[in-house]
């Protein structure tokens, strides 16, 4: 039986993962501030800590890296940039170090810059965007994710198989009021408007994934045949967004011919589908989301149909 190291596992994000993991048989040992509720070994420290993360590796096949600063929202930028790069290098150099050959990170789709205002954000060149797109960070959470690929792609050219996995906002059940209430009123929505964990995220095209399928993604990815060496990256969304209008009509709405739609089939098939191109995940990682939130949305306005 494999035996995984899940950083951040107690997290929002991470009880997902972990629980996906136990229910295919994996041994997982769980490494954060905090213990979680799953039955499981856990290593309580911070991922900043360099002898814990050396510590939490013993006994370790592969590694899912997902414990971050998980949004620009969550900590200044020092905070942000010291935590995700800090930490992201000492668990890749830690599994380095015990031998440990699979390591999957946690990225995200803000790497390509189009996520939050706040973080002066770039209109994408083309879309569907894929994995050819320039990255265009402009924000200190996005800008840690550039880099903790590049420390992920410099140990996969050390000889580990790395795999960076860009998930777009992640819908949990807690997110579930936040972002019906900003659907109902999306010029005046402030968050936490009902109480959730955060604001509710996507970008301008509110973008989502279910975290059950976000934590399968995990799996399939620690579970691809790889050659020693190799590194690959994939974006990650559900086939829909939450946006009341039409994926080509808003880009239009917002940037006007700026972005240039390169398959407009893409959008004919299905007129919300993301801005991102998921074939590579479907065809390579056999990744294909099962669930979207859409339903929650049904008869407010703008989402009648």
């Amino acid at each position: 039986m494999s035996r995984i190291l899940v950083t951040g596992a107690a997290g929002l994000l991470g009880r997902f993962v972990v629980d996906e993991l136990l229910k295919h048989g994996y041994d997982v040992r769980g490494f954060d501030r905090r213990e979680g509720n799953a039955d499981i070994e856990w290593i309580v420290a911070d991922v900043t800590d360099a002898d814990a993360v050396k510590r939490a590796m013993q006994g370790i096949d592969s590694v899912l890296h997902i414990a971050a600063v998980p949004n620009i929202w969550s900590g200044d930028g020092a905070t942000i940039m010291r935590v995700n790069t800090q930490g992201t290098y000492l668990v890749f150099d830690a599994a380095e170090a015990e031998g440990i050959e699979r390591v999957v990170f946690c990225s995200s789709d803000s790497v390509a810059g189009y996520t939050v205002r706040e973080g002066r954000m770039l209109p994408p060149r083309y879309a569907p965007l894929d994995l050819a797109h320039p990255l265009l960070a402009t924000d200190p959470y996005a800008v840690s994710k550039v880099i903790g690929e590049d420390i992920a792609r410099s140990y996969a050219l050390r000889g580990m198989s790395v795999l960076a996995l860009r998930t777009v906002f992640v819908a949990y059940p807690e997110m579930e009021g936040e972002i019906v209430a900003r659907a109902k009123d999306p010029a005046n929505y402030k968050a936490p408007a009902v109480g959730g964990p955060s604001t509710a995220g996507g970008g301008p095209l509110h973008h989502h994934i279910d975290a059950r399928d976000l934590a399968r993604a995990f799996r399939l990815a620690l579970e691809l045949p790889m050659q020693p060496g190799e590194f690959d990256r994939f974006y990650l969304a559900a086939n829909v967004t939450l946006s009341p209008e039409p994926t080509v009509e808003r880009l239009k709405r917002l940037h006007g011919d700026a972005v240039e739609i390169r398959d407009p089939d893409y959008y004919r098939r299905e007129p919300y589908a993301p801005l991102y191109d998921l074939t590579h995940a479907k065809e390579r990682l056999g990744f294909t989301p099962e669930y979207d939130l859409r339903h929650l949305l049904a008869g407010l306005p703008g989402f009648e149909n």
